[in-house]
């Protein structure tokens, strides 16, 4: 049987690459696959494919970058992206690229053939382009095959936790995640890469590639959560990603996203799991760290119900106390950071909370559409209302421990020293933050 066209199909998502081969199979296309984005570039330089079904979200290259190669080196070649955590915004973007189409998952399978056929048809009306990549070899152990193989899937192991804390960090690979955004209630995603040393935490638009530095000076809100911005850069939801980053030491990270961090179940466990995942590298340079020497208060707390501070210790330590009406009462509890594992035990699973009344009047608001009885501790009338039990007797106090280290990591170094709060937020977190900043500046 004569082929009708050659595609490639690339997703780090063996399912579906599995799923669509085996369809496009079945309807005489010839399939090939590959799992990231250098592959992706080496398979169109080796086998020239008609058509390439493009996921957005994938590890090292991501999708917009390899969307904006293929339109300058093989403008023959129709692209069409795929996302299951992307937007109207980035569908118009893609388009304006070059993309021939936009699918969105889980795909549909008339939708699957449709796209592909009217892609093709697309292409041969186009004028040739004398244009082309010029073919390489692939690297080793590069597939290239019909789609039914994975031999290249492969699972990824976990690396040890780095010895020395004196050093930089930044991860042994790039990851990628997906879930729903907090502020905007749709879908969203990141990805997290390597950086080389000296480089910092930066956060990297998808879209229009600016970046904006995880920097206490570009935090533009603090209203239930901690977001950054800069120009039409924007990174909101920041901190249960930065508080995973601060207990593992990354210090050279790039976060490429929409313009919000994935709320996930409103904890940093999964993004604990993706850093483990990754692996982390230590580097061949000196982080620095912020050793506290006498007592930094938040002055603009007025309130004596309020208070943090940061003083002098040889570690970090963190104690917050709580005191909210029925179910939690008052709590207290002092966290002694002692590694990324720790931490991951510890701290990680504790999820963000909140009051149905005020819920309720957030969104009717319209704000934090995101919220759901899956990501959110919700009580009311003395008790809680969803049903899942709680992971620690004492989950409220641990999630407010768990903010302030990533609101704290927006100083741009690990910390030393022992912080105090009581029934503090954001706000006052970034303020402290800020006066710790403004001493880095003067020395």
């Amino acid at each position: 049987m004569i082929s009708k066209g050659r595609v490639l199909i690339v997703d780090d998502d063996a399912h579906v690459v599995q799923t669509v081969s085996h369809l496009l199979l079945d309807e005489g296309f010839d399939t090939t696959f590959a799992t990231d984005g250098h592959d992706a570039i080496q398979q169109v330089q080796m086998l020239e494919p008609e058509v390439v079904l493009l996921e957005w979200w994938l590890p090292g290259l991501d999708g917009m970058e390899i969307l904006r190669r293929l339109r300058s080196e093989s403008p023959e070649t129709a692209v069409v992206m795929m996302s299951g955590h992307g937007s109207l915004k980035m569908a118009v973007k893609a388009m304006q690229l070059g993309a021939a189409n936009y699918l969105e998952k889980p795909l549909a399978t008339s939708d699957v053939l449709h796209t592909v056929q009217r892609a093709l048809l697309q292409r041969q009306l186009q004028p040739k382009s004398p244009v082309r990549l010029s073919k390489t070899p692939p690297l080793n152990g590069t597939a290239q095959s019909n789609g039914t193989t994975y031999a290249n899937l492969q699972p990824v192991s976990v690396s040890r936790a780095p010895s020395d804390p004196r050093l930089q960090r930044t991860l042994r690979r790039s990851v990628v995640m997906h879930g729903q955004g907090l502020q905007s209630g749709s879908k969203t995603g990141l990805v997290l890469s390597p950086l080389p040393p000296h480089q910092g935490i930066l956060f990297r638009d998808l879209i229009t590639r600016e970046q904006l530095p995880a920097d206490v000076g570009w935090v533009e809100s603090t209203q239930f959560c901690t977001s950054l911005s800069k120009g039409l850069m924007k990174a909101n939801t920041v901190e249960h990603l930065m508080s995973a980053l601060h207990a593992y030491q990354i210090t050279n990270v790039l976060i490429t996203l929409g313009d919000e961090v994935p709320f996930m179940d409103g904890s940093s466990l999964a993004f604990c799991q993706h850093i483990e995942a990754a692996g982390i590298v230590e580097q061949e340079a000196l982080a620095e760290c912020f050793v506290v020497d006498r007592c930094y208060r938040n002055s603009s707390v007025e309130s004596e119900a309020k208070l943090i501070l940061i003083e002098p210790y040889d570690g970090l330590r963190i104690t917050y106390r709580a005191s909210y009406p029925a179910p939690i009462g008052t709590q207290e509890w002092t966290y002694e950071h002692r590694s990324g594992a720790h931490y991951h035990q510890e701290l990680a699973p504790a999820r963000t909370f909140g009051f149905v009344k005020d819920v309720e009047a957030m969104h009717d608001a319209g704000l934090i559409p995101g919220g759901r009885f899956n990501n959110t501790i919700l009580l009311g009338d003395g008790g809680m209302v969803n049903t899942a039990p709680l992971r620690f007797p004492n989950e409220f106090v641990r999630h407010k421990i768990l903010d302030i280290m990533g609101d704290f990591y927006l100083l741009g170094q690990p910390i030393r020293g022992h912080i105090r709060a009581n029934m503090t937020g954001h706000t006052d977190n970034v303020e402290l933050v800020r006066q710790l900043q403004a001493v880095l500046t003067s020395v």
